[in-house]
């Protein structure tokens, strides 16, 4: 059933591999998201009501998506001690460039 324009999801993720963590539908297809909430998880068919002229919808090309915990607390003597000495994976966009960066980093700490 479409939804209105307002109630469209910002993202969609179609075409995935999803672990949802619920024992009684392990994995699903797709999912929908609204301001950093998921309002949605099924398959591709059941997200043609969550998609809006303004939504990004990705296609996931059949790869997993699992998911995570974005902890941003820090401890400030550990942080503030240990910050410029750790490699920040942070903002890395490729895996070529994070393997260069560990090279790097490993005859830096040698």
């Amino acid at each position: 059933m479409p939804r209105a324009t307002g109630d469209a999801a910002d993202l969609v993720v179609r075409n995935a591999k999803i672990h949802t963590g619920d024992p009684s539908r392990p994995q699903a297809g797709a999912i929908a998201v609204r301001a950093g909430v998921i309002t949605a998880v099924g398959d591709d068919n059941d997200m043609a009501g969550h998609i809006g002229p303004a939504t990004e919808v990705v296609d996931a090309l059949g790869r997993r998506m699992i998911p995570g915990l974005n902890d941003s607390h820090l401890h400030v003597i550990r942080g503030g001690l240990n910050y410029v000495l750790e490699l920040r994976w942070d903002g890395v966009p490729t895996l070529r460039q994070a393997l260069a960066m560990l090279r790097e980093q490993a005859a830096r700490t040698l």
